[in-house]
């Protein structure tokens, strides 16, 4: 089976999936499948999911990940978790006359951070040892990481942003899935099992950092850019630093199953061995990025 899929959103130009997904067809043999972008606001969405019926499915950035959502309700499309908690979604794919969205960007930031904790702790839903996180920000993307903290068997997450009053959809989200919450400034980041930054790269932010920090624990910032002062910091801290890319990557990875999924593309791989197949190709591909062009 052939998957046609693309990537939306505005700006779109400097997005990487189209070179992460296409490495994943290329991995995979599948050569006559196609993943391309298109420039559209919010606006413009419904027309354009109208207008191209036989794409399998959909990767969506900003500005339409709310609008995906308010989409999915007016029409009854299947609304996975992730999507409906966070109030926003990145994945659209249709398998015959169903149509399903999705936030792949918790199960990124998931598989991202659990292969760096202890062992026995996040793979069996038993969560780190003193269940605790920290997020900076509570945007989007930190609602996002908040649900990923759930998924690791996170308790407590303290908040530190600019404006305590923005963070209200935070706070109502961690009560609504059973994870208590503190909000805080910028300025201090108390001990954690898991400290997750999703502040843009040009935030310019340098909280102090308590000490000493269990060893085990992880730092993700999800902002990929090349030098991150926050994963610098979480690093002399004695936290493992992971960088955007892996996040970047693991949540393409996601959709890529997703797509595959829902195209019942035969492609000799399963499970595990599939997922394995597809980000050996994209981590590669970022490592070692050929031309791309910009359709």
């Amino acid at each position: 089976m052939r998957v046609l899929a693309a990537v939306l959103g505005r700006p779109i130009a400097h997005s990487l999936s189209p070179l992460l997904h296409r490495s994943a067809f290329a991995a995979l043999q599948m050569d006559s499948s196609r993943y391309c972008r298109f420039d559209l606001g919010a606006d413009e969405l419904a027309a354009f999911l109208d207008a191209h019926p036989q794409h399998t499915g959909f990767s969506l950035t900003m500005p339409l990940k709310d609008r995906l959502v308010a989409l999915a309700g007016e029409r009854g499309w299947m609304l996975e978790d992730t999507a409906e908690l966070t109030g926003a979604a990145n994945t659209l794919v249709r398998t015959g006359q169903q149509v399903q969205v999705a936030n792949t960007d918790v199960r990124g930031i998931v598989r991202a951070i659990a292969p760096h904790l202890p062992a026995g702790t996040a793979a069996e839903g038993s969560g780190p040892a003193d269940a605790h996180a920290t997020i900076l920000g509570a945007g989007a993307t930190a609602a996002s990481a908040l649900v990923a903290c759930r998924d690791l068997g996170i308790e407590h997450v303290d908040f530190l942003v600019r404006n305590p009053e923005r963070a209200r959809r935070v706070l109502d989200l961690a009560e609504r899935i059973g994870i208590t919450a503190s909000v805080a400034g910028l300025d201090r980041i108390r001990e954690s099992a898991i400290v997750i930054s999703t502040l843009p790269a040009e935030a310019g932010v340098a909280p102090r950092w308590d000490r000493p920090f269990t060893a085990g624990g992880v730092a993700l910032d999800v902002a990929y850019a090349q030098d991150s002062a926050f994963l610098a910091a979480a690093a002399a801290h004695g936290l493992h630093p992971v960088d955007g890319t892996a996040m970047l990557v693991e949540q393409a990875v996601a959709q890529s199953e997703m797509f595959l999924s829902a195209a019942r593309a035969p492609v000799g791989l399963e499970g595990a061995e599939l997922r394995e197949r597809i980000a050996a190709a994209m981590y590669a591909a970022l490592e070692h990025p050929g031309p791309s062009s910009q359709d």
